[in-house]
């Protein structure tokens, strides 16, 4: 067993731990309160001394365990304070407070004066940090540049004049007396607004803020008292006291490391603005209230007022205008963001659309058309895939960069998708025009693109729409959608195609609306119909029925039996798919239950296709065992067929998938092998029962041509290979039955024994197949004459 670690000591290049700011800042309270009430002036001295002391020494150990990014400001708001204290104890020492006129010693408010100055400053610094290169930096030395003027003539209109009116004042005391308290005011304001005590710098900004608070009243009472004002003076050492431990403790706060150069904040709410802007302006408006109101003044104060308040008229001017320009340029912004995409810089669906409009409302005055031409680039999610998504957006830079030089001023160019783009060309001569038009953006983008360093070529579909705005309903929506219609019209043709809207292209949008629409309801309707085509043996003499591959008929009320081939598309693209698999599957092992039950038929098997999003579906193993549970049947009772494509275009998943249905005993087949793939390696990954070969090579079997018979041929060598039974589709001829026969295939469907028929109808269709055997039905090895597997 090791030895335990012991703990490190504390050392000044750790973070100071929060308890300790907040117990420094509570015993600050603690002598605060202590020097408030009426002690001796030899323990208020000691306690002023060592708060002092105590303060300065907090900051550097803070300053130094916590270590800010930028040590700049602390150091120099460490340096006024310590010119704050040592300026108070050479007043202290000079008893110069209360003292008017040539008496007075000026050095400890000479060293005041200094801190304070610095303070503001560090304060100032302190206060851009959110913003470093921020307009809300000039806007909050502003700010409190007019609070602190206003307040410099308050005081030395209000205290300062009365005091020393008819004294032998010095110049400086008469000026310099109130700079102290408006520089506190100044620093306040200043950190109210920059410094910001929120999360995740809320400890230390506090505490500054408080400091600078408590600094701005210490000097107020401070400047009331030092003229003669009833202040009580056991008032001012607790305000020095509080505002000493609140420094101390902000900079032993770990957060204080986080106030300049953190994280960035978002700007003040419209609402603070605007609280602040009433602000600005209602300190101009006070000194001209006082200015105004009250008995008459004498000169000097009167030049004071107004030359401060025009100081102050100016800079809260200022601030106002700053403040109107930049919500101006923010709209500004807001509005260019709303109408423009930010990767390509290009108009997006918003100008778009208002372009289209804008055309269309001319082109109604000229008697001219609109061309709105839609671009979708092929296959760009492959660029994403097989480059970077960094890639795919320089792509998508480029592409705009080319259009908006083909089309220059006579077309609006906007990305309206992820990669389409739109182009708006006025005015066009006609539908053969605007063609040219879309032909012309395809050509810009025929030149491979250079994506560091790798050229890329790359194609797009385009669909256009024309329209006139003396068309009743041509708007911007109408063009778009029709333009987008001809755009997948084109992808569905085979891709890097123009395609030119017409009227017929809506119409088979509608059918395709409301063909989906039907088919939601199909199943809760009890539309959908199975059909049942027969597997049977290719031994020789009379055929003996091995299974039957269920097939999926739909008998659309309105218009009748829909072609599969129709509506399975549909049902994919409308998310339908999967709940029609299950119902088949459920369906298919329902009636099997039932033909089982006869006399020979319980080696009767049934073939059900599996759609590749059905089988990536989740649960679908779980699902078809509780189907099997539900009948009663053996999982080899249930064949799953699965499209070549399904299996081979992933290989990895594919497998996983396979191997999931085989744990679970269901048989698996593909099916139409040799329209995909054919590849004997891929095939070896995936542990099939069944290997169905495409009609389109059992077709060839009754011609002259013998390319047909050698494919066949090397599909069965394939399936026997990897010890799989080969099923031919769609015989129709008893010439291709016996070549199927000479070449060795198992298992045989088509015309040539039976088309498909309704469940009721299974059991005479497999009697007519094989009369003398009645249902004598092939059972365990599904018809090979192979011992399963």
């Amino acid at each position: 067993m090791a030895p335990p670690v012991a703990p490190a000591p504390l050392s000044l290049g750790r973070l100071a731990p929060r308890p300790l700011a907040v117990g420094f800042v509570a015993l600050s309270g603690a002598l605060a309160g202590l020097v408030a009430l009426p002690v001796p002036w030899p323990i208020t001295a000691v306690v002023l001394g060592a708060v002092a002391l105590g303060s300065l020494c907090a900051m550097v150990v803070g300053l130094r365990a916590n270590a800010p990014a930028r040590r700049g400001p602390f150091e120099v708001l460490l340096l006024g304070v310590a010119l704050l204290m040592a300026g108070g104890f050479l007043r202290l020492a000079d008893h110069s407070l209360g003292v008017l006129g040539p008496g007075r010693a000026l050095r400890g408010d000479v060293v005041v004066l200094v801190g304070s100055v610095v303070v503001a400053f560090a304060f100032s610094v302190l206060a851009r940090a959110p913003y470093p290169d921020g307009r809300a930096n000039l806007d909050t030395v502003l700010e409190g540049l007019v609070a602190g003027l206003s307040a410099f003539a308050l005081g030395w209109v209000e205290v300062v004049a009365p005091a020393v009116s008819g004294t032998d004042a010095l110049s400086f005391e008469r000026g310099a007396l109130p700079i102290p308290a408006a520089l506190g005011v100044y620093t306040l304001v200043v950190a109210l607004i920059g410094i910001r005590p929120r999360a995740p710098r809320a400890g230390a900004a506090r505490g500054l803020v408080a400091a600078a608070g408590l600094l701005a009243a210490a000097d107020g009472l401070y400047l009331a008292a030092d003229v003669g004002r009833p202040v009580p003076h056991r008032l001012l050492a607790p305000a020095f006291v509080l505002a000493a431990g609140c420094f101390g403790g902000s900079f032993l706060h770990p957060t204080v490391r986080r106030l300049f150069g953190g994280r960035f904040q978002p700007p003040a709410a419209a609402a603070r603005v605007r609280d602040r802007l009433v602000a600005v302006v209602l300190a101009p408006a006070v000194l001209a209230i006082v200015g105004l109101t009250g008995p008459p003044r004498p000169a000097e104060e009167r030049v004071v007022l107004g030359v401060f308040g025009a100081l102050t008229v100016c800079l809260a001017a200022w601030r106002v205008g700053r403040a109107v320009r930049t919500s101006a340029l923010r709209e500004a912004e807001l509005a260019h963001e709303v109408a423009h995409d930010p990767l390509t810089g290009l108009g997006n669906r918003t100008l778009v659309e208002r372009a289209i409009s804008a055309a269309l409302a001319e082109g109604a005055r000229a008697g001219e058309l609109v061309a709105v031409v839609l671009l979708d680039l092929d296959r760009f999610k492959l660029v994403n895939e097989g480059h970077s998504y960094s890639s795919g957006d320089r792509l998508l830079v480029e592409v705009g960069e080319r259009l908006t030089r083909t089309f220059g001023r006579r077309g609006v160019v906007a990305r309206v998708g992820g990669d389409e783009f739109v182009v708006v060309v006025y005015p066009v001569g006609g539908g053969l025009a605007a063609r040219r038009e879309a032909e012309l953006a395809q050509r810009a983008l025929a030149a491979p693109f250079d994506l560091y360093g790798d050229q890329l070529s790359v194609s797009a579909s385009v669909g256009v729409a024309v329209g006139s705005g003396a068309e009743p309903t041509a708007d911007a929506e109408s063009l778009l959608r029709d333009a987008d219609t001809a755009m997948y019209q084109a992808k569905g043709s085979g891709r890097d195609m123009v395609t030119l809207f017409d009227d017929s292209m809506r119409d088979r949008i509608a059918d395709r609306l409301a063909l989906e629409h039907d088919l939601r309801l199909a199943i809760e309707r009890e539309e959908f119909r199975l059909a049942f085509q027969p597997i049977v043996t290719l031994r020789e003499g009379e055929p003996t029925v091995a299974g039957l591959e269920a097939l999926l008929r739909w008998e659309r009320p309105t218009r009748g039996l829909v072609p599969a081939s129709v509506f399975i598309e549909c049902a994919e693209a409308g998310g339908l798919l999967t709940e029609i698999g299950d119902w088949v599957i459920r369906e298919s092992a329902r009636w099997l239950a039932l033909w089982r039950r006869l006399p020979g038929a319980e080696g009767l098997f049934v073939s059900v296709n599996v759609s590749a999003l059905h089988l990536k579906s989740h649960n679908l193993s779980a699902r078809i065992r509780r189907v099997l549970a539900e009948t009663g049947l053996d999982p080899d009772a249930l064949c799953v067929e699965l499209a070549e494509p399904t299996l081979m275009e992933q290989p990895t998943e594919g497998v996983a998938l396979v191997l999931g249905l085989r744990d679970l005993g269901v048989r698996l087949a593909v099916d139409d092998f040799g329209n995909g793939y054919s590849s004997l390696a891929h095939l070896r990954q995936f542990p099939v029962d069944y290997v169905k070969i495409d009609r389109r090579f059992i077709e060839g079997l009754v011609g002259e041509d013998s390319t047909e018979v050698s494919l066949v041929a090397a599909i069965v060598a394939m399936a026997r290979d990897i010890d799989a039974v080969t099923v031919a589709e769609g015989v129709e001829h008893e010439l291709q039955e016996r070549v199927l026969r000479e070449l060795g295939c198992e298992l045989a469907q088509g015309f040539f024994y039976a088309r498909p028929v309704p469940g009721d109808e299974v059991v005479p269709t497999l009697r007519a197949i094989s009369p003398r055997q009645g249902l004598r039905l092939v059972t365990g090895d599904g018809g090979a004459g192979r011992p399963g597997r």
